[in-house]
């Protein structure tokens, strides 16, 4: 069963209506396809227009004819003068300043309607999943631990092929990647966010990969620590590191705040000796970095990525994704190992 459209409409026009809003213009490609389900070429440039009382209508260019065919509620406009039309007759207008460029905004100025920053209420909706979207990031995730189980030997090759590997393995699974691949080797893995180069895998070398794709439009991001020769060091280490991983997950549930579960990831690194470096985790769902409000609730789903970084070393970071309970959250990526 697909998604309920309708439904979505409906809980957004609630959060209309609270701020007295007539017609929302919505200008993220996340937002679009959450309500609608249609997506266009990365490069296009779409628009929700989504009024109070009436169905919504999407605004492409007439490059995006073949839009018509996919969502009836369809109009093309090739030009801002025309866009502007479709806003007449509204007092309060509701925009995503987060998305909007401010050339358009600019002109939308000139109308005669209040402009309202709605961008904050029109995260709430996707921070919770339905059954629809936790069916498709188990798939991501199903596929990505795919993708970790194929890789082959990985010293004795440089990053950036190993990288490229990891995009054909993706690509012959039918998905694309959700984000740039992090294969990060020795003291190279004391970066945080490092781009794949040249450098060529040791045997002796800590490994981090960190790796996601999208399936039908949802994402995975999983992250594991390979060493295949470890001393007595990495070990504890990543003991250390995995420790501090499971009791982040074991804590979580629906009630709780995102900064008491940052105060105790502070707690466990502090008990270990180790410096927090970046935050517990994050939401995960259209995009990488979904929103996740400051209480988590029930079907929410998160990252829980503790990283440990040692200078000419390298990182340690195990990256799981759970689903936000009442009770325990449940992990969905726990199947995946760097064995």
């Amino acid at each position: 069963m697909g998604p309920d459209f309708s439904k979505r409409q409906g809980k957004i026009r609630k959060l209309m209506e609270e701020k007295g809003i007539d017609v929302l213009l919505l200008s993220g490609q996340e937002d679009i396809y959450y309500y609608t389900g249609y997506s266009g070429l990365r490069e296009d440039r779409l628009f929700l227009i989504l009024p109070f009382n009436d169905k919504p209508k999407l605004i492409a260019t007439p490059l995006e004819s073949e839009a018509r065919l996919r969502y009836r509620n369809t109009i093309l406009i090739d030009s801002v003068k025309d866009f502007m039309t479709e806003f007449k007759g509204y007092e309060k207008i509701g925009f995503d300043e987060k998305q909007l460029n401010v050339l358009l905004f600019k002109e939308m100025e000139k109308l005669k309607a209040k402009l309202e920053p709605f961008g904050k209420s029109l995260e709430i909706p996707r921070t919770t999943k339905d059954a629809y979207e936790i069916r498709q990031i188990r798939e991501a995730i199903r596929i990505t631990g795919k993708v970790f189980g194929s890789l082959p030997p990985l010293s004795g090759k440089t990053e950036a092929r190993i990288s490229n590997e990891i995009d054909i393995l993706f690509r012959k699974h039918g998905v694309d990647n959700a984000f740039e691949n992090i294969v990060s080797s020795g003291p190279q893995g004391f970066y945080v966010h490092h781009k794949p180069n040249e450098r060529t895998l040791k045997k002796k070398d800590v490994v981090l990969i960190d790796i996601g794709c999208r399936s039908n439009g949802y994402c995975s991001d999983i992250g594991r620590t390979f060493c295949r020769r470890s001393g007595k060091r990495e070990r504890k280490i990543y003991g250390d590191l995995k420790a501090i991983h499971d009791g982040i997950v074991d804590f979580i549930r629906a009630g709780i705040s995102y900064s008491e579960v940052e105060d105790l990831q502070k707690t466990l690194f502090s008990k270990n000796g180790y410096k927090v470096i970046h935050s517990f985790g994050h939401g995960v769902g259209l995009t990488v970095h979904d929103p996740t409000g400051d209480v988590l609730k029930e079907n929410m789903v998160l990252t829980v990525e503790p990283g440990i970084y040692i200078k000419n070393m390298g990182g340690f970071r195990i990256e799981d994704m759970v689903l936000v309970k009442k009770g325990k959250a449940l992990m969905l990526s726990d199947s995946i190992t760097s064995e």
